[in-house]
């Protein structure tokens, strides 16, 4: 099997990174591999002064790869940013991969939405493949709605998506 990827989009602060953590506890607990994603519109740093990564990093490395038996990390410097679809390929060991960001990305999505942050969605504004929207109000939208602080019928509802993977 493949492995299913999808998507949370929404608007700064609405909750995406504490969703999927909530998920991906509860698709770990039911015995799936699971992986996740999460594009950063800002330039970020996982390297710290006094770490040998960092200075062989400074010192003129363009790659830097940390390894040990329980974990591997990989730090590069990039002319362009890695599409996707590059970076799914680094994931065929998973059964499910949530993804946060990449509104544009060619994958399922659910959008994550909270009342108090307005009422501008970005279904409403023409993202593509938007299945489902995960919010803390009652909302009337042509796909599925969910509570996004009870997460059992989002995870039935992405549970079927991963059957439907899983056959073709």
């Amino acid at each position: 099997m493949r492995p299913f990827f999808i998507g949370f989009v929404g608007h700064s602060g609405m909750g995406k990174t504490t969703l999927i953590e909530k998920l991906i506890k509860r698709f770990s607990q039911d015995g799936y591999v699971v992986g996740a994603i999460k594009h950063d519109a800002h330039e970020f740093e996982i390297d710290y002064p006094g770490k040998d990564s960092y200075r062989m990093k400074h010192a003129g490395a363009k790659r830097v790869v940390l390894s040990s038996a329980q974990k591997f990390a990989l730090i590069e410097d990039r002319d362009e940013e890695k599409d996707l679809d590059q970076i799914k390929e680094l994931f065929d060991d998973c059964d499910i991969v949530f993804v946060e960001g990449y509104k544009l990305g060619d994958i399922v999505k659910i959008e994550v939405h909270r009342k108090e942050k307005g009422d501008n969605l970005l279904i409403n504004q023409g993202v593509e493949n938007i299945v489902a929207v995960a919010s803390d109000e009652k909302l009337n939208l042509p796909v599925k709605c969910f509570d996004i602080d009870g997460i059992d019928g989002l995870v039935s509802f992405i549970k079927t998506f991963l059957k439907h993977n899983e056959n073709t």
